[in-house]
């Protein structure tokens, strides 16, 4: 009678070991996939570094607003992949941490463009770059719990 009760507990208790490790990336995979994500958000952030620096007084609003289209999309699909995946447990809140507030903040920046009284006058440059060095602290603490070297990028 008493082995009859041990072998379900048994099996119940292996399916919920399974569960509850069934999704888990170990550290080497979550890097790789986090070099993967940030790819192409740091090439576009990378291009449009270059074209606000040569904003001028008589640069449009529109024209910034262009250029900075490919970065919304850019840190839009970013924080849609971050989300979407497993993360180890160390490393989770990070990267939501980096969604929820370091791409908002960026993402905010990038639609006052059009508020600004003149692209060359350095306003939206100061800020975006002082968002993006905050940005980059915190993915580079993701960075160093997987295991990767530290950049200056995402």
């Amino acid at each position: 009678m008493k082995r009859k009760i041990v072998v379900p507990v048994l099996v119940i208790a292996t399916l919920f070991l399974t569960s509850s490790t069934a999704g888990a990336i170990n550290i080497k995979a979550a890097g790789k996939q986090y070099v993967k994500d940030v790819a192409s958000a740091n090439a576009v952030l990378k291009t449009f570094d270059s074209e606000i620096n040569v904003w001028t007084n008589s640069t449009a609003d529109a024209e910034g607003e262009q250029q900075a289209a490919s970065v919304l999309t850019a840190l839009g699909t970013l924080r849609k992949n971050f989300l979407s995946q497993t993360w180890p447990q160390f490393v989770k809140g990070g990267v939501r941490f980096i969604c929820e507030e370091d791409i908002s903040s960026l993402e905010e920046d990038l639609r006052q463009i059009g508020s600004n009284s003149s692209l060359g006058n350095g306003a939206f440059q100061f800020t975006f770059r002082e968002d993006s060095k905050v940005t980059h602290l915190h993915a580079s603490n993701v960075r160093r719990f997987l295991g990767l070297p530290s950049s200056r990028a995402l």
